[in-house]
């Protein structure tokens, strides 16, 4: 359990990273964007089971 919460807080933390360094992308090619809430939930979301992977793995 803890090492899910663990996962979730990192995946989040890095997905508002990614938000600083790449900004607003989705979505892809249309000109009006998410707003940035939205876009790093999707960053979030998309590194939840890598950042999973790496912690278990590493733990």
């Amino acid at each position: 359990m803890a090492i899910l919460i663990l996962s979730l807080v990192v995946a989040v933390v890095l997905g508002c990273v990614i938000w600083l360094l790449i900004g607003d992308r989705f979505p892809l090619k249309a000109e009006m964007k998410f707003p940035a809430h939205n876009n790093i939930a999707i960053y979030a979301i998309l590194l939840i089971i890598p950042v999973y992977l790496v912690v278990f793995i590493t733990f």
